[in-house]
């Protein structure tokens, strides 16, 4: 769609070389119906006659002429000085030419394919837009360039603002025209001291200088520093000073001498150059330059990290015809306000950026869960949703959302912005106003999540909630002593779900205090019934999550489940992760005693993966320590591993703490961690999780492995 930024598309005029006349006539209607001036030549000798006496400001050319190729025409461009911006355009999707045509200064290359006219106008106002820029940026160093000349003669016929130090007596001398750069008038004061012209100095630049100059008298070698004053009418500029060391005859510093000259208009000019090369003069916003930059070192970061990122563009949806309606500075009015919004959807480390005109990119860094970008994507069709009051006007805008995720669908700044330029389009294509995943398999879980949110809710009503039960052994027995009560949820339409599909959504949405509320009084009554049967009486343990451990009187709670179910405290274990124990250690502690007093048995779920102090650690009233399957896993091949495991076993030896791992799924493992003293396990060699009523008939019969 055209740029709404530029107020004054009419005067374009845009050269079209095409020897095919259908092909050129299309291209001519669909710039004529985007407010340009088209201009059309079939071969290129008709094209520089008429721009031997007119002008144009951008050009479209086809590789292929009948008197000459698109090579041919760029050279003699460059032969008559013509730097007129150019896209070259070609019936053939060959990648080599495409680089070759861009090293020879073209703007962009297009192929004539079914999408072609759809995206010219888009290319086009990109084209004229950067052109403009560049132009910007051309007048700004030639700006620059001749302030430096008169600079130059100034400093030629005047003298800069000069000083001395004497270092032995410290006095200080300043000419008249360093006391007009600081804003006093010359002579007053009289008498300058060090301490004083500190004083002067900006804070934040004041430890620089203070080590500039006493280096300098140090090693008797010249300084140069560049730093902020605040001048005697309060305003802040920036100097250059620059000095030398004079040494007496036994070579001890003596004097220190130079001059300082006020930088500010230079220090301002250089600034108003990096904003135009790198930021949008519309919005102020990082422009596509700056978002690549940002976005390469997001990649980086986020493969360091091991994050995700999320990278999404969004187009706001029929933008055009608020723009022809209300006319251009109103559109622009429009694209500034929902800058403005979008920046209140992202966080300061983040990257908004505008690709030009009414498209933006949102960079999402330190991601660790799609669910995060989820969030965002919905915020901003929210917020962009909201009427927008412009000129008297009541506006109201929605906006189509593509997005892209590192590392699964690109690890490149090309694939993922064009990844989410694709699931843009495939979000306008979708009655607009939403956001799509690139990846059907993303689009999948999202709809699996909005699924989950709606149904949850009524689950445990529902009853579609279980528990399956995996034994605990003593391998030197092989006795069951105990046994884990894991969640389990047959869904009426996603079939049976583990918890890490949903104790997140849980927990996110509270409904992990009543879910969690429920697995304790089955788990409880469930091992009552059994040993009511008069099966053996063994402990079950029921992991708490981080929202419960932390819920008001939880001590009565688990205390009224105990009683109603008739359990005796000692056969209940509750298994607390390291990490929530750690989050407030010395009130943990209170808690996790009240727990003990009741004869409830704590043990310490995937121990060795958060972090624990053991100076609190020999203070919590822990039963068992629970080493984690991810040490299990490899600790017969990887020493590090088998270090850990047997690390974590003697410290719950020396604490006369119990010791379990989880996670057992083959002899070896088994036998390495009897070896070491660690005899009580759980896992796959043993038995999968199962039914209640399996579970029983283990109690009954016994394991066989």
């Amino acid at each position: 769609m055209p740029d709404a930024t530029r107020n004054e598309v009419i005067c374009e005029k845009i050269l079209i070389i095409e020897d095919d006349a259908g092909f050129a006539e299309l291209i001519s209607s669909t710039l004529t119906d985007g407010g340009y001036a088209p201009h059309s030549f079939s071969c290129g000798d008709a094209a520089f006659r008429w721009l031997s006496s007119n002008s144009a400001s951008l050009i479209i050319i086809d590789y292929t002429l009948p008197d000459m190729t698109g090579a041919a025409f760029v050279e003699r461009m460059h032969e008559l000085g013509l730097t007129i911006p150019f896209v070259m355009v070609t019936g053939r999707d060959d990648a080599c030419l495409a680089v070759e045509m861009m090293k020879t200064g073209a703007c962009d290359f297009m192929v004539k394919d079914t999408t072609f006219l759809d995206r010219l106008p888009t290319v086009v106002s990109r084209t004229l837009l950067e052109a403009a820029t560049r132009q910007k940026l051309k007048i700004a160093e030639m700006s620059l360039r001749q302030s430096e000349a008169r600079l130059t003669r100034a400093q030629k016929i005047a003298r800069m603002g000069s000083w001395e130090w004497n270092i032995r007596s410290d006095e200080i001398y300043w000419s008249d025209e360093l006391y007009s750069i600081f804003g006093f008038t010359p002579g007053d004061p009289q008498e300058i001291r060090m301490e004083w012209l500190y004083t002067l100095i900006a804070p934040q630049d004041l430890t620089a200088f203070k080590k500039a100059m006493l280096n300098s008298v140090k090693t008797c070698q010249p300084f140069n520093i560049n730093y902020r004053i605040i001048t005697k009418g309060g305003e802040e500029i920036v100097v250059s000073s620059q000095g030398e060391v004079e040494c007496d005859g036994e070579g001890r510093p003596c004097l220190l001498s130079g001059t300082t000259l006020d930088i500010t208009a230079r220090i301002r000019a250089e600034s108003e150059i990096q904003q135009l090369i790198n930021y949008d003069t519309l919005t102020g916003l990082p422009n596509r330059s700056l978002l690549h930059d940002r976005l390469h070192l997001a990649i980086a970061q986020a493969a360091r990290d091991k994050n995700l990122l999320g990278v999404l563009i969004l187009d706001l949806d029929r933008f055009k015809g608020i723009n022809d309606t209300l006319g251009h500075r109103a559109g622009d009015k429009l694209l500034k306000a929902v800058a403005v919004r979008l920046e209140a959807c992202v966080r300061e480390t983040d990257t908004l950026a505008r690709l030009g005109g009414d498209e933006f990119v949102a960079i999402l860094v330190g991601v660790s869960h799609v669910e995060g970008i989820t969030k965002v994507a919905k915020k901003i069709l929210s917020i962009i949703s909201e009427p927008i009051y412009i000129d008297g006007h009541e506006i109201y805008s929605t906006c189509s959302i593509g997005i892209a995720v590192y590392p699964m669908d690109g690890d490149d700044s090309h694939t993922l912005l064009k990844y989410a330029d694709l699931a843009m389009y495939q979000a306008k294509d979708l009655d607009r106003n939403n956001f799509q995943f690139f990846s059907r398999e993303m689009n999948i879980k999202v709809l699996e999540r909005m699924m989950l949110e709606n149904s949850m809710r009524k689950a445990l009503e529902r009853e579609e909630f279980f528990l399956v039960y995996q034994p605990q052994v003593d391998t030197r027995s092989g006795q069951i002593t105990g046994m884990e009560a894991l969640l389990r949820w047959q869904h009426p339409d996603l079939g049976l779900l583990a918890p890490d599909k949903f104790i997140y959504l849980a927990e996110e949405n509270n409904l992990i205090i009543p879910l969690g509320e429920w697995v304790l009084r089955t788990a409880c009554r469930q091992n009552k019934a059994w040993q009511d049967e008069g099966l053996p009486a063994v402990r079950v343990a029921v992991n708490l999550s981080a929202k419960q451990f932390g819920q008001y009187h939880l001590d009565q709670v688990i205390a009224s489940t105990l009683m109603e179910a008739g359990l005796d405290p000692q056969y209940l274990e509750l298994e607390i992760t390291e990490s929530t124990i750690m989050k407030d250690a010395g009130q943990n502690t209170i808690i996790l005693q009240k727990f003990k007093d009741m004869g409830i048995s704590l043990a310490i779920d995937d121990f060795g993966t958060g972090y624990s102090s053991l100076s609190y650690l020999k203070h919590f009233p822990i039963s068992r320590l629970k080493i984690d399957r991810s040490f299990v896993k490899d600790i017969t091949t990887n020493p590090d591993d088998a270090a850990i495991a047997e690390i974590i076993i003697d410290i719950a030896r020396s604490l006369k703490m119990n010791v379990i791992a989880e996670g057992v799924e083959t002899r070896a493992q088994m036998q390495f961690l009897s070896f070491n003293n660690c005899v009580e396990m759980q896992g796959y060699l043993f038995s999968r999780p199962v039914p209640a009523d399996v579970f029983a008939n283990q109690l009954r019969n016994g394991l066989k492995y």
